[in-house]
């Protein structure tokens, strides 16, 4: 009789441990794991307000970034934000922004100017005179300059210990042609580096490498995101926005300078097709470094609008985990 009752409470203790065991697997299975989200920002010089935009519909939507990573201009920005998380103080700081002051000093013997909306360098001495500075032959700007008001700016932050968001910039070695990726040590050497514009601006040394723009090589990179642990990577593809004027095409700077564009813009394109989410604005007009505020805010604006068109899609995979 006892071992009776003993066996009936063990059967029905195993029965409390088989249910318990079932609940736990029932919870489990239904838990929920949000993906991670990474946003590619793409090289694009002056176009650069777009990713302003772009970052600032993301947020209004309450879309967190796990991942970014930045080529040329795009880690400027991308910067900034893994480090502030602040979009309205970026956008107040270049909204100001002047590069012309990036420039190396003036000198009476050489200055950029235009012939036929190409940009020449002309020099107004004999050069056997030894007035002009041939550094000034390897480009007009010096990456140090940008590099040390990005550390004015952001009191030397670093990869490693500042960062809010984790966040990558993409450059590239001219010497070895290959891709560098930066994750460590002060986010402004990387940032000038990525930003260093061949024929615009000095080769960035670095180490022991000779390094440029990243977008020579990857302008778009979404790789990057993905190899960060992004399960969904947004990409910003900047190269559909464009001057409104033809392009003046009638001697070997202006060949040279149209063919670099084309050949950029298919780089992009192969890129940028490889996110899930390509956000790529469709822009003509006004374009240049001393643009009115009204053209900078028109292409924010333009970012947020573009942005907000793929908000749907990204929402459906985000909810797809």
């Amino acid at each position: 009789m006892y071992d009776k009752i003993i066996m009936k409470k063990l059967k029905k203790l195993i029965q409390i441990v088989i249910v318990f065991v079932l609940l736990c697997s029932s919870v489990s299975s239904f838990s929920y794991t949000a993906p991670k989200i990474g946003l590619a920002l793409g090289e694009g010089g002056r176009r650069f307000y777009v990713h302003i935009g772009v970052l600032k519909a993301l947020k209004n939507e309450g879309i967190k970034l796990d991942y970014i990573a930045g080529t040329s201009i795009g880690s400027l920005i991308g910067g900034f934000y893994a480090l502030w998380e602040d979009i309205e103080k970026i956008e107040k700081y270049t909204l100001s922004l002047d590069f012309d002051k990036y420039y190396m000093t003036p000198r009476e013997d050489i200055k950029l100017e235009n012939i036929n909306e190409t940009p020449f360098i002309i020099f107004y001495s004999d050069v056997s005179k030894g007035k002009i500075d041939f550094e000034l032959l390897k480009g007009l700007m010096d990456g140090k300059i940008i590099r040390d008001e990005i550390d004015r700016l952001t009191n030397r932050a670093s990869f490693e210990y500042d960062l809010k968001i984790p966040f990558k910039v993409i450059t590239t070695d001219l010497i070895t042609g290959k891709k560098v990726v930066f994750d460590k040590g002060r986010i402004s050497n990387a940032i000038a580096a990525s930003m260093s514009v061949p024929g615009l601006s000095m080769p960035f040394e670095f180490e022991d490498k000779m390094l440029v723009d990243g977008g020579l090589i990857d302008p778009v990179p979404v790789d990057v995101v993905r190899e960060m642990g992004a399960d969904i990577v947004i990409g910003v593809n900047l190269r559909d926005i464009q001057k409104d004027t033809v392009p003046v095409i009638n001697n070997v700077v202006s060949i040279l300078h149209r063919s670099i564009f084309i050949m950029l813009e298919e780089l992009n394109n192969i890129s940028a097709n490889k996110a899930d989410i390509v956000i790529r604005p469709h822009y003509k007009g006004t374009l240049s470094t001393d643009m009115e505020k009204e053209i900078k805010l028109q292409l924010i604006k333009l970012g947020e609008e573009e942005t907000k068109k793929i908000i749907p899609a990204l929402k459906t995979l985000i909810n797809s985990y």
